[in-house]
């Protein structure tokens, strides 16, 4: 059996993804050797597993999913195994802590759990761009800070003591702040906090793609608002994975000169006043300085005069506008020949399952 189990919990839009593509193509090197040093039974994240967790449709492969991970942990000599989801952020702790009683019982004693914890205003900004790329959220960045305040999801302070409060100093909260990283890459970060002082090498790059442009953003909700309009609700999951897929290639080929998202000064101004207390209790309860207050109380200086517009029309043409509307048909047409496939097919080739899905007919119904 491995000698210790690492939690990777996220949070979103904290290079989760950098640090999951190393884990799965096996992009790392130890003197321990493959094998050895890191188990990752993933085919590229765990977010299957946490999902059991947190959403009710998922709960019934609860066992079948801890079971397949204990399965390759209990086979296993190496130094570490590794689940890595950064869907974690939306569980309660208390599930996972009863989880690891019901499912991992003989590594209790030998579990650690790292989160990463990105500053506020700029969680604001990527959320925004996330959510708006997979066609969730259609309305202005303002907006978004109100729902962000409304979920209670970046007042960040409770939840990361509710960890600590269960699982002790097994648990580490570290800043998504570049100088606070180890070498300026989570990726690095993560491997030193994991391998505790052992040597590493990181084998392929760990920068991911770049973020999306205004221009970007712009363009994606383009093609999300014709294909709600032409497909309806029952498109929402494909919608998602083309959002997210798409992204991939927009980032890896970014827009000359493209717009970088910003908040403007007055919502930044509403940012800070909203998430000071939490930022400094934050810094308090969990790092040394003030990397957290620090970052928000940076969030005006670094804004924009006035809102950033990121409706398609304010910057396309008419050619372009068409264009988008006619591959938002074709795409619609995709979608709804099968959705399951469209989701299949548009991952890369290393997340994808082994086999597409089944054929099915319009809408997803089996065929036949």
């Amino acid at each position: 059996m491995v000698q210790e189990i690492v939690f990777h919990l996220g949070d979103c839009k904290t290079g989760t993804t950098s640090v999951q593509s190393v884990l799965a193509q096996g992009a790392w090197e130890t003197d321990a050797g493959v094998g050895a040093d890191i188990v990752y039974p993933a085919r590229f994240n765990h977010i299957p597993l946490a999902k059991t967790l947190s959403v009710p449709a998922e709960a019934d492969f609860e066992a079948e999913r801890f079971a397949r991970v204990r399965a390759a942990f209990d086979d296993s000599d190496a130094a570490h195994g590794v689940i890595s989801a950064e869907h974690f952020e939306f569980v309660d702790p208390e599930r996972v802590a009863r989880a690891i009683e019901r499912h991992l019982p003989g590594y209790r004693d030998r579990i650690r759990l790292v989160a990463y914890v990105r500053p506020h205003a700029d969680r604001l900004v990527s959320t925004y761009a996330e959510r708006t790329k997979k066609g969730l959220f259609m309305k202005p960045l303002a907006a978004m800070h109100d729902k962000l305040v409304e979920d209670r999801l970046l007042f960040y302070t409770p939840r990361f003591q509710k960890w600590r409060a269960l699982f002790g100093e097994a648990f580490t909260l570290r800043p998504f702040v570049r100088d606070r990283l180890y070498k300026g890459d989570v990726v690095q970060d993560f491997f030193a906090w994991m391998r505790q002082g052992a040597e590493f090498a990181i084998t392929r790059p760990t920068e991911q793609n770049e973020s999306l442009s205004v221009e970007d953003i712009a363009m994606m909700r383009a093609l999300h608002a014709a294909i709600r309009h032409q497909g309806g609700p029952g498109l929402r999951q494909a919608q998602q994975a083309l959002g997210w897929y798409m992204a991939d290639f927009l980032g890896a080929t970014p827009r000359q000169a493209g717009t970088r998202p910003r908040l403007h000064r007055a919502l930044a101004e509403r940012v800070v006043a909203t998430y000071a207390e939490d930022a400094a209790a934050l810094d308090a309860a969990f790092f040394e300085g003030s990397p957290m207050a620090t970052a928000l109380a940076a969030a005006p200086d670094k804004a924009v005069d006035r809102p950033q517009s990121f409706e398609a029309e304010d910057h396309f043409g008419p050619d372009d506008l068409r264009l988008f509307g006619i591959w938002a048909q074709l795409l619609t047409r995709l979608m709804e020949a099968d959705p399951e496939q469209f989701m299949w097919a548009v991952r890369s080739p290393d997340q994808r399952g082994p086999r597409p899905p089944a054929t099915r007919g319009p809408r997803g119904r089996a065929a036949g």
